[in-house]
């Protein structure tokens, strides 16, 4: 997202559209945020005037939460909702003088069948390697959950914006029926866990999946990432990014014991998704 947005060429909502997100054009104050480490402790740095994934408030806002249960659900949304959505996104362009948006946003799984639909929309879905995301999910997890703990704001932050892929207030992507039978099975603490999180999403990507979908994996992003931004570049027309791009150094986790079944499971998901590459 860092990068796309480096183009000079897309609007998104900022640290500095917040707390007002609704009224990026009566509240769009400038941060002297200096850059840093962001809170996932992964490398990626940001600052004060860094693009987020703060349109999630607008579907809370007008869908009423209608979809936050004990869990996430997929829903499919009104026309009226769709409409009101893209006088948002060009009251944000407007705001930044700009005429295309980004969003990267996780929560945008739920409503791909609605969105894929917005005219000149492009979707890009990223993934990665099923045990190294599971481990990096669980460290997450416990690591945000000891942050709410030791200050409620960051659980009040989470909520107000609809994020509870992690913390106190995780509520999982409810997209399979397999997921919700067995996920009970599973403590949160448990690798298994975040292994059948991950099996869940992403054999709901393959279920629904539509060749205008575009899949980067985590690993040829990390590893030849010349390779995957000039893909990118090419499918949103922007202008090339610059070569030798600097690679980025994940954490590396140490080999974990899961279920096998799962794992094997999680390991054909992960080859068919990468056959579906085009780059």
């Amino acid at each position: 997202m860092n990068k796309i947005f480096g183009t000079n060429e897309y609007a998104s909502l900022q640290y500095s559209n917040m707390p007002i997100l609704l009224s990026p054009n009566l509240w769009n104050k400038k941060l002297k945020i200096a850059a840093h480490e962001r809170a996932h402790k992964d490398g990626i740095i940001i600052d004060g005037n860094s693009p987020e994934e703060f349109d999630e408030y607008f579907w809370k806002a007008f869908m009423k939460d209608s979809y936050i249960k004990d869990g996430l659900l997929p829903h499919t949304v009104e026309e009226e909702i769709v409409n009101k959505y893209l006088t948002y996104i060009s009251l944000i362009c407007l705001s930044k003088q700009k005429q295309k948006y980004i969003s990267k946003n996780n929560n945008n799984i739920l409503r791909l069948s609605t969105l894929k639909k917005i005219n000149n929309s492009k979707i890009f879905i990223l993934f990665r390697e099923p045990i190294s995301h599971a481990s990096s999910l669980m460290k997450l997890h416990r690591s945000f959950s000891d942050s709410q703990r030791e200050d409620p704001f960051v659980l009040d932050y989470f909520n107000y914006l609809g994020h509870h892929e992690f913390g106190l207030n995780h509520k999982p992507f409810l997209l399979t029926s397999n997921f919700i039978e067995t996920k009970s099975q599973y403590d949160l603490e448990d690798i298994n866990y975040w292994l059948i999180l991950w099996i869940n999403y992403y054999e709901y990507v393959l279920d629904t999946f539509d060749d205008s979908y575009m899949l980067i994996s985590f690993e040829s992003l990390v590893n030849e990432p010349d390779s995957v931004f000039e893909y990118v570049s090419k499918n949103l027309q922007v202008k090339p990014f610059p070569n030798s791009i600097k690679k980025h150094k994940p954490m590396i986790y140490q080999p974990v014991p899961c279920n096998l079944e799962l794992q094997n499971r999680a390991k054909q998901v992960y080859n068919k998704l990468l056959s579906l590459i085009k780059y």
